[in-house]
Order: C-alpha cells, then sequence, then structure tokens
C-alpha cells in the first residue's frame, strides 16, 4: 500500500500550485515519489485555477506503464481515476504530507488498476526485501520439515509461474550455508479474494526436496497469508481498500480496487 501514500503526495502536491501547468506540476510530484517511469500521464478535469486554490478539483486521472516504484519493483500498468476531490488547505499545510481527518472535508475515493507481468514480480522476488519476507515465511511454515533434518536453510532463486485460472506457482531453494546443500521447494497453488478484503489460498500443494508438506502445515500457510493480507488493517492508517476484481492468467496478474481516505485522526 506504499504506492497509495506516493500518490497520495501527488494529490496534496497539487493544492500547492499557484497558477502553474497543474497536469505537469502533478507528474513531477508523483515522479519524485518513485525511482522511474516509461510512462506517466496526469490529467486534472475541469479544475480552474481558483478552484484548485480553494482546495477542490473535480477529477484527478493518473494513467502509468512501467512504473518502477523501487529499482526493483515494476508496475506494468497503473490506472487511477478519483471522485470530486476536497481538502483543508490549511490542514494539509500544518500536517505536511500526512492526510489526517481535519484535512479532509469529504473523503478522497478512487478507483485503482494494477497489472504485473511475471517478468516484474520475478524480478521483485530476487530483491533483498522479497527475499527476507520469503525467509520469514518459508521458517514459519515449512520448519517442521527443514527442522526434521537439523538443517537451517536460506531462500534462494524464488520464481513464480502464472498458470492462470487464479492458479499460481512458487519455487525456490532451500540452502544450507554450511555444507551448500540445496532443496528444491515448489508450491501450487489458488488464490481468492473474500469479502473483497482477505486474499486466501485454495486446495495448495507443495513440496519440499521432493516431500510432500503435509495438510495441516499448509493451513498454517492457509491462516498466516489470510491474517497478513487482510485490507482491514489499513483503517488505522485511514485507508479503506476493497478488491473488486483479481485475476491472473499465462500472461500478467491484474487488480482493481476501490478506495476511500478519511484520513488518520
Amino acid at each position: 500500500m506504499e504506492l497509495i501514500a506516493i500518490l497520495l503526495s501527488g494529490i496534496t502536491a497539487l493544492f500547492s500550485l499557484t497558477g502553474v501547468v497543474v497536469d505537469k506540476n502533478v507528474e513531477a510530484a508523483l515522479l519524485s515519489q518513485i525511482d522511474h517511469a516509461e510512462q506517466l500521464q496526469v490529467r486534472v478535469d475541469n479544475a480552474p485555477v481558483h478552484q484548485i486554490i480553494s482546495g477542490k478539483i473535480n477529477k484527478l486521472r493518473i494513467a502509468g506503464r512501467g512504473l518502477w516504484v523501487t529499482k526493483d519493483l515494476r508496475i506494468d500498468t497503473l490506472e487511477v481515476e478519483t471522485d470530486p476531490i476536497a481538502v483543508n488547505l490549511q490542514a494539509i499545510q500544518a500536517d505536511g504530507q500526512n492526510l489526517r481527518a481535519a484535512s479532509l472535508p469529504q473523503p478522497i475515493q478512487a478507483g485503482v488498476k494494477f497489472k504485473f507481468t511475471e517478468a516484474d514480480l520475478n524480478n521483485f522476488l530476487k530483491s533483498p526485501e522479497a527475499i527476507a519476507r520469503l525467509q520469514k515465511m518459508t521458517t514459519s511454515t515449512f520448519g517442521g520439515v527443514a527442522s526434521s533434518l537439523n538443517k537451517d536453510y536460506q531462500v534462494t532463486n524464488p520464481q513464480i509461474r502464472f498458470l492462470g485460472n487464479n492458479r499460481v506457482g512458487i519455487q525456490a531453494e532451500l540452502k544450507d550455508p554450511s555444507s551448500g546443500e540445496k532443496l528444491a521447494v515448489n508450491l501450487e497453488t489458488g488464490v481468492s479474494i473474500i469479502g473483497g478484503r482477505k486474499f486466501k489460498l485454495l486446495e495448495p500443494t507443495a513440496k519440499v526436496g521432493g516431500t510432500q508438506v503435509p495438510p495441516f502445515l499448509l493451513a498454517g500457510l492457509t491462516t498466516s497469508l489470510g491474517e497478513r493480507l487482510n485490507l482491514d488493517m489499513l483503517g488505522q492508517r485511514g485507508l479503506t481498500a476493497r478488491i473488486l476484481q483479481f485475476k491472473v492468467n499465462p500472461q500478467s496478474l491484474e487488480l482493481a480496487a476501490f478506495v476511500r481516505v478519511t484520513g488518520t485522526k
């Protein structure tokens, strides 16, 4: 959800403008928050300067392709379209880029669409950040298998495959740092969205070094991911998000969501 914070930064930058070219300045504000973009377009609809200065715009549209949020994470396609926006300029100036409830006479609401390619996610999975997350998840989920072999394995060479029909395959190697011995890990699972806010694994299967992972350990993985990937957790940050569409096909992963920002107290 860090990307939402980036988008909000661009929106707050919009209201600091005083008669300059609005679209280009919002675009520049967004670009300053990410690594770089292959293509990025911003359009502010029906917003004369006097209306912007008073803290109101009718609609903001953002379209991007090849957005490198960090040097490791690329979004193939991004589309954002907001409802009318109104903010309290004095409150925003006092809070900087932290949107608080007092800054928003009405919530900011937007539709957001993302698309990732297999190559995008596999590039991210090579990053230290992704490796660390996978290490923690693997230890908690497959620890029973690894401990039975008296090994302290490290995750290496993770890869994801889009299988279509909302199913994905994930493979990696567990490496013993002392001997260099490696075990192959293969996980395949369906993914569904519960109530627009929770991710759930469907019929997961996994093998570690050729050993089938017991169902009770996979049940633990399903529960753990359900707790971590619960969008209700965003409420404490003044955000509400609901997933409207989630689709995995062999070419891409696509996600559409509704986002509502009320600000923090």
